[in-house]
């Protein structure tokens, strides 16, 4: 779903009203966003004649999207029956309606803006009343109406002040949303019902934020996009290895040639690698070096060389209990150069080799690592390496059908009717990978190659015996049932 963000963050306001936390909050949300590939507009400590400007942008753009998200964090107050998002130009303490009206922007304009609009969902995010510094105004809001397909987020409840200060260097809500707002398919309703708890229990009951909501559908901040949840122990641009700039160094020039998909220049690469102690070489850099090793090994004979000789290749890179470079490895096989995970599309043809290292003591840290990365995507996979192995039941329904051959001799096939494999038929994506007239034993092979599991842990249930199978695609008019 594209997706716009409107973030805006004002912390420079005049005397007492100054905020601290407001600017931060806009842009860790900011970067958040970016992060979750949404297309985002930040200002900070707007003026107002900027306020004007930010209310053009955003009616000009959101109908080129399919949902927007407004966030707000700064002064916010009911006066006279209307809500205001303060400018820093705003005489917060001293208020009248025609300086409010020309110092901040109402939030009935951003709701009017979205009902105009063509996006399916809308969300707004509100973390406003941070500290009740006014005469005339009220740290709360005043009911509003939000369109079709919109919730709206408060910080605070009716009549309730919101704390500039929370974790790191965040207001208590905007630190806490930013602790759930990039977990994987975490619904956008239960986002906000686990934010308003953890606001409450760390406020001591003092600050309970709420909601008001006429979304229709479902939506997911994070769909798999983005890697948050677990604090990958690398460096951005190597998760994200796209982002990767090299050093004028050995090490990175072994890097960029096993990058070059030409294994003119990968199987040297390999055999300098060779020569280079592992403890010259940093953590992270052996991460991408294990990445690009999975990477050439499609090219080059040395890099798949390495792979089929793998617990002893890897032994030397043992440190501490940790192996970076198996991580690496591990990781490619999941997430690709964005470091979004490769749904449906694993790199897995050498998985068999590294999966057999999974119950190695000295490798087990590696799986730890690889099995807490894909925990928010383990709907999408049979097959969590890491955790504890258990059988992985196939039920395989076939029927028995004769055709002629070339000579017309007649022939029997088993034909494949359903693979079902965790409730989930998967006999499709199975048929696209075999060959006609193959046994049990090859079917399987594909099977374990699909759902990325080990070929000793898959258990095959059958009706009949298959020992010359055949899927819907391959028949032909002469078959006889």
């Amino acid at each position: 779903m594209k997706t716009l963000a409107l973030v805006l963050g004002n912390d420079n306001y005049p005397g007492n009203a100054r905020l601290d936390n407001a600017v931060n909050d806009a842009e860790s949300v900011a970067e958040t966003f970016v992060r979750l590939n949404y297309d985002v507009i930040l200002e900070k400590d707007s003026s107002a004649i900027q306020c004007s400007e930010i209310l053009e942008k955003f009616e000009s753009e959101i109908n080129k999207y399919d949902a927007s998200i407004f966030y707000y964090a700064g002064h916010g107050f009911e006066f006279n029956g209307e809500n205001y998002l303060s400018s820093i130009e705003c005489p917060i303490e001293h208020p009248t309606r025609h300086m409010c009206e020309r110092t901040c922007i109402r939030l009935s304009e951003i709701t009017d803006i979205i009902k105009n609009s063509s996006t399916k969902v809308n969300i707004i995010i509100i973390d406003a009343c941070r500290k009740n510094v006014g005469r005339g105004t009220s740290n709360s809001f005043s009911p509003i109406n939000v369109p079709e397909g919109t919730i709206l987020a408060f910080s605070t409840s009716p009549g309730e002040g919101a704390k500039d200060a929370g974790p790191d260097g965040h207001s208590l809500y905007t630190g806490t949303l930013l602790k759930y707002i990039g977990r994987e398919l975490l619904s956008v309703e239960e986002l906000f019902k686990k934010v308003r708890k953890t606001v409450y229990n760390l406020s001591d009951g003092a600050q309970t934020s709420w909601e008001h909501t006429s979304l229709v559908g479902d939506f997911y901040f994070n769909t798999g996009q983005m890697v948050f949840s677990v604090a990958i122990p690398y460096d951005e641009s190597v998760v994200k290895d796209r982002l990767y700039t090299k050093n004028e160094d050995s090490i990175d020039q072994i890097i960029q040639d096993l990058k070059s998909s030409n294994w003119n220049v990968q199987n040297p690469a390999m055999d300098r690698l060779r020569k280079i102690a592992p403890k010259d070489i940093d953590k992270d850099r052996q991460f991408l070096i294990g990445r690009n090793i999975l990477q050439s090994a499609g090219y080059a004979f040395n890099s798949s060389n390495f792979l089929e000789n793998l617990q002893e290749n890897l032994e030397r890179f043992n440190s501490e209990g940790e192996n970076h470079l198996l991580n690496g490895l591990l990781f490619e096989v999941y997430f690709d150069n964005n470091g979004d995970f490769r749904k449906g599309k694993l790199k897995n043809d050498y998985l068999g080799n590294i999966l057999d290292l999974r119950n190695k003591d000295i490798f087990k840290n590696s799986f730890v690592f690889i099995s807490e990365a894909l925990e928010p995507h383990k709907d999408y996979l049979f097959y969590i390496p890491g955790k504890k192995d258990s059988i992985i039941d196939i039920d395989i329904v076939a029927s028995e059908i004769e055709r002629k051959d070339f000579f017309g001799k007649m022939e029997t096939f088993q034909l494949i009717d359903s693979i079902i494999c965790e409730n989930k038929n998967i006999t499709d994506k199975i048929s696209l990978r075999c060959e006609t007239g193959r046994n049990l034993y090859y079917l399987k092979i594909k099977i374990s190659d699909y759902i990325a599991a080990p070929f000793e842990l898959i258990n095959i249930n059958n009706n009949i015996d298959i020992d010359n199978l055949i899927f819907k695609w391959g028949m032909t008019a002469d078959l006889i049932v």
